[in-house]
């Protein structure tokens, strides 16, 4: 089975939280009893605080009043008296001068002020170790609000309409000048013909501008059409040629010998007498086919070229002589167009100088007039703001003395305290239970090494008995041998186990002594059992069992001593370490130590052997490979975690067989859930060293009494 992980949150039952804050329990009650008693103490000692609260009503702007044109630009200037919004007066609530004022005239208070959700209504809240100082100091700071807006209001009132009455003065001389300016202008200059001859002017200008662009488009085509033409005549031959066809007059002049040479040949044959087959009229025949194959080699029509004057350069080159003809006539048209139309500009340009003048006078002559319009406005609207002046933040309620302080609340505060020195307290126990590398119980073991649980073994003090024919018989301790006992022989029902070995990770977690008390079990069981010390570096059973260490294991090993384990009851025999060797694991390695656990396993049911610890030498890793079962010990809040991980590693490796841990030390709030630790009351004591001798030695009379 593989180990799990041993973090403090994988896995954890709520039984498993319950056991470890019974074990932490002195962490939690240091915490708890620490943080309530410093509670206690902070909450008495605290002074009683005072709370009393007032609220103030903040009303909005009123545009009944406002007769100013919304859209003046100097609207936003004289808009006097509009009203903050309520998160801004809060701001100036919170202000140093006023909280200043306030402490001045009330004494020290602590004030908070905020908004009431949803309203134009805020909130003042006073504390002060005095209920009346808690009283007044809200009421003092809305107050003082109260009157400094009122006066800076119709202060910035006045000195508003001051202003505007000055501006209103001097934009009404303004208007006056430009007006004057305007008329003179217009009778100077007689505006109604200006007006009428600049019309006119316009229309000659219009047209003639009309005129040149007109002229300007004809000469650009007509130099369009010219560039074209030139590029036709200029692609065009000067010359053509004319081809004719004729019949060949070579194959008449051959036809015409081949007719004579056959007049002749007829003469021949006819009038001379001679044969077809005559050597003159074969000549002749000879003469003919070659002529005939001439002719049939000649072509029978010959072609004649004739080249004459090109039609279409000629007729191209006549009309571009009529175009260049016309292009003189169009340009003296557009100077003279283009001189008549710069007149004409000119003197338009003498009406455009004027109306810039007529312009200028005008927008003045407006200005002047908006501005004084504006100006009369404004005073008309500050004075009606003057005499319909009124608060704008009224108090609807007043802060009222209180008669309880609100803090401290004791009977909460102490309530609280001990709610967080108890939480503290588990947070510190499992903190310290994540940190503690140590085994602390049958859970934590499980989760580390995966191994199941063989037996408990309970703590014991100095004064209890140890071994367990000292034991009484409803001893827990004696029960729990008995039940590692039965464990070990269920573990092994299949296959039962002649060798058993006791190991644990270091040194002092109790091996020996459960080894010794499980032989004595076993041989109360009614099994021959020999117990075996191979702790050959420090052997401690003899000390445990009050035995002599000589002769023992060493002796019968290297052949000194003949093989004798010493009996100290019926059915139970130990052999002890005998003389420390020098190489004890080479000798617990050598075929003579197997041999001798062959002869030791013909003698007895089981052979036990107390091993040395596994991280303390390789002597145990060496004797589990050679055993039929393991068992290992785990004392209880001592074995470090990694400690047992790596012993179970190392026997892992030695391929042993791990029948399961048998835990030691365990206890009472460690065993939670262990029914038959329940009907036993024991404490914790100190742990007992192994190695230390036994508290009383065995006696017959516990023998016979545990036989009994």
């Amino acid at each position: 089975m593989e180990p799990e992980s041993d973090q403090l949150s994988a896995g954890f039952s709520l039984p498993e939280y319950l056991a470890v804050l019974r074990r932490r329990r002195l962490i939690i009650l240091q915490a708890f009893v620490l943080i309530t008693v410093i509670g206690v103490v902070v909450t008495l000692m605290s002074k009683p605080v005072y709370q009393a609260s007032a609220k103030m009503l903040i009303e909005g702007p009123s545009y009944n009043l406002n007769t100013v044109n919304s859209d003046n630009p100097l609207n936003a200037l004289f808009a006097l008296g509009q009203q903050q919004s309520v998160d801004t007066q809060v701001e100036v609530l919170q202000s140093g001068p006023l909280r200043d004022a306030v402490t001045r005239e009330v004494g020290p208070a602590s004030l908070s002020i905020a908004p009431v959700k949803d309203t134009n209504v805020i909130q003042v809240i006073g504390e002060s170790g005095d209920p009346k100082t808690a009283a007044e100091a809200p009421n003092t700071l809305l107050r003082m609000y109260i009157d400094q807006d009122s006066g800076q209001s119709m202060s910035e009132m006045e000195q508003a309409r001051l202003f505007v009455e000055k501006g209103s003065i001097q934009s009404h001389k303004a208007l006056i000048v430009s007006e004057t300016a305007l008329r003179n202008f217009k009778t100077r200059n007689h505006l109604p013909e200006l007006i009428l001859n600049r019309n006119d002017q316009i229309g000659i200008v219009s047209g003639l501008k009309a005129e040149a662009q007109k002229n300007q488009v004809a000469i650009a085509v007509l130099n369009a059409q010219i560039s074209a033409d030139m590029q036709l005549m200029n692609a065009e031959p000067r010359t053509s040629r004319t081809a004719a066809q004729t019949t060949n007059p070579i194959i008449a002049g051959l036809q015409g010998e081949i007719r004579t040479l056959e007049v002749t040949r007829v003469g021949m044959i006819q009038a001379g007498g001679f044969t077809p087959e005559a050597p003159q009229v074969k000549a002749v025949d000879a003469q003919i086919a070659a002529l005939e194959r001439k002719v049939a080699l000649q072509p029978a029509f010959t072609t004649n070229q004739t080249i004459v004057p090109s039609g279409v350069r000629e007729s191209l080159r006549t009309k571009l002589i009529d175009l260049k003809a016309q292009l003189p006539a169009l340009q003296t048209q557009q100077r003279q167009t283009e001189t008549a139309l710069a007149a004409s500009m000119s003197n338009v340009g003498k009406y455009a100088d004027l109306e810039l003048e007529q312009d200028r006078l005008v927008r003045e002559h407006d200005g002047a007039a908006s501005s004084d319009k504006a100006y009369a406005d404004k005073l008309s609207d500050l004075t009606l703001r003057e005499k319909a002046h009124h608060a704008t933040a009224h108090i609807i309620e007043s802060a009222q003395v209180p008669f309880s302080p609100i803090r401290p609340k004791k009977a909460e505060s102490i309530l609280f305290a001990a709610l967080i020195g108890l939480f503290t307290g588990l947070c510190l126990a499992l903190l310290a239970e994540f940190l503690d590398d140590r085994i602390n119980s049958i859970e934590d073991a499980t989760r580390v090494l995966g191994l199941s649980s063989l037996g408990i073994v309970p703590a014991l003090s100095e004064d209890d008995a140890h071994l367990l024919p000292q034991m009484k018989g409803m001893d827990p301790a004696s029960e729990s041998y008995r039940v590692l006992r039965t464990n070990i022989h269920f573990a092994t029902v299949d296959a039962p186990a002649r060798t058993l070995l006791v190991t644990s990770s270091n040194p002092g977690e109790g091996k020996t002594t459960t080894a010794a008390n499980l032989a004595f079990a076993m041989a109360m069981d009614g099994k021959t059992v020999i117990l075996v010390d191979t702790d050959l570096r420090r052997p401690s059973l003899h000390k445990l069992l009050n035995l002599s260490i000589l002769p023992g294991l060493t002796d019968v090993l290297l052949g000194h001593a003949p093989l004798t384990p010493q009996e100290i009851m019926p059915g139970l025999s130990v052999l002890t370490a005998g003389s420390t060797p020098p190489n004890p694991g080479e000798l617990l390695n050598s075929r003579k130590f197997r041999n001798l656990v062959e002869t030791l396993t013909q003698q007895a049911d089981v052979v036990i052997f107390d091993s040395p610890p596994i991280l303390v030498a390789a002597d145990a890793a060496i004797l589990a490979s050679q055993m039929d079962g393991t068992v290992m010990v785990v004392e209880t809040g001592q074995t470090k975690k990694a400690a047992a991980r790596h012993s179970l590693q190392l026997l892992t490796q030695a391929r042993a067989n791990v029948l399961g841990a048998a835990y030691n030390k365990m206890r009472k709030h460690d065993a939670a859930g262990y029914d038959y630790y329940y009907a036993y009351q024991y404490g914790t004591p100190p742990v007992l060293d192994e190695n230390a001798s036994p508290a009383r030695p065995l006696l017959p009379a516990g023998l016979e009494e545990d036989k009994k």
